[in-house]
């Protein structure tokens, strides 16, 4: 992509989009509709399923710095 800030590390980041706690269930939420997670963000809804981004949580949490 050529937006959003790096993803590189994101495993030891205490927060998520600078804001949310750096949790498994916050993060799942938050990748599955970020507007209604955190209000103003510029993050789109994602038309994914819950286990889905469950999925995409635990593999953002490999991407050690």
């Amino acid at each position: 992509g050529e937006f959003g800030p790096s993803l590189h590390g994101f495993a030891a980041s205490n927060l998520i989009s600078g804001k949310l706690p750096n949790q498994p269930g916050v993060l799942a939420a938050y990748v599955r509709d970020a507007p209604a997670v955190l209000p103003g963000t510029t993050m789109p809804a994602m038309p994914i399923s819950e286990g889905e981004a469950r999925d995409v949580a635990a593999y953002l949490y490999t991407l050690e710095p």
